[in-house]
């Protein structure tokens, strides 16, 4: 049976298992979260966060505010506690991308779509690294023109590895939820690039993030975006499934989970 029809059989669960399902997403997610202290890689201001695929597991199994409001609590016990200590910075920024960023890759993920509009979600997931591999190969290049043979070279080659995995995706039992992941992915890392710019023209930014004081560039989005994405998502496509499989296999209760 494939995922999206097996999650179609599903039932709902009671508030109660709710409540403490999102507890122990948000627990897990910060807990995990402060093996960070031990290897304290930050990059663009984003640290490096491979415990991703503890909140897209929750998604997947116990539905999209399971999901959601237990990554934006765990990400906010995550940055008062030993990240850059910000809650202001937390609430409107890392609070907002977890949340909206999970809950769309559990409600998507969930959800049964007609041939035509899973053609267009998978467009769009592919469409998310292409243009941040795209617009980095422009940079890289030097951006000058489209003659430049440096840029169209990097082009076929993103396009090439993009049509591989395009490929690999259609053929994946698991394929409903890596097009979840991308798009929810994808709008959790802009919300960071776009709201940590913003926030800077603001307010005084974290020392221990070590961008300074002043106002970043519009630019740096762009960076910040790219980075969040780009690390991330192999961990959620490649964690998550065996997890969620592996959960299901020992309680098979879990299955019964609302559609």
């Amino acid at each position: 049976m494939l995922f999206s029809e097996f999650l179609m059989t599903q039932r709902s669960i009671p508030t109660s298992l709710r409540f403490v399902t999102t507890a122990i997403n948000a627990a897990l997610y910060a807990g995990v979260g402060a093996l960070w202290t031990v290897f304290p890689l930050t990059v663009f201001g984003v640290r490096f966060w491979p415990q991703v695929f503890i909140p897209a597991a929750f998604s997947v199994i116990f539905g999209p505010w399971v999901g959601g409001v237990g990554a934006g609590i765990g990400i906010f016990i995550a940055d008062v506690l030993y990240g850059h200590h910000d809650p202001l910075l937390s609430m409107l920024v890392g609070v907002p991308s977890n949340f909206l960023g999970f809950f769309i890759i559990g409600w998507l993920a969930r959800r049964n779509f007609s041939r035509i509009m899973r053609r267009g979600l998978l467009f769009v997931s592919l469409l998310i690294p292409i243009t941040l591999a795209v617009y980095g190969v422009y940079i890289v290049s030097g951006g000058s023109t489209l003659a430049n043979p440096q840029l169209l070279l990097g082009l076929v080659g993103v396009i090439a590895v993009v049509s591989i995995l395009s490929l690999s995706v259609l053929r994946n039992k698991w394929a409903g939820f890596e097009v979840a992941a991308s798009i929810g992915l994808g709008v959790g890392s802009v919300i960071i690039g776009f709201g940590l710019v913003l926030y800077s023209y603001f307010f005084a930014l974290p020392a221990v993030l070590g961008l300074g004081s002043g106002g970043l560039p519009v630019t740096f989005m762009y960076a910040v975006t790219t980075f969040t994405y780009l690390s991330e998502i192999p961990f959620i496509v490649l964690l998550t499934p065996p997890v969620v499989a592996a959960a299901q296999a020992a309680f098979p209760s879990l299955r019964l989970t609302e559609v």
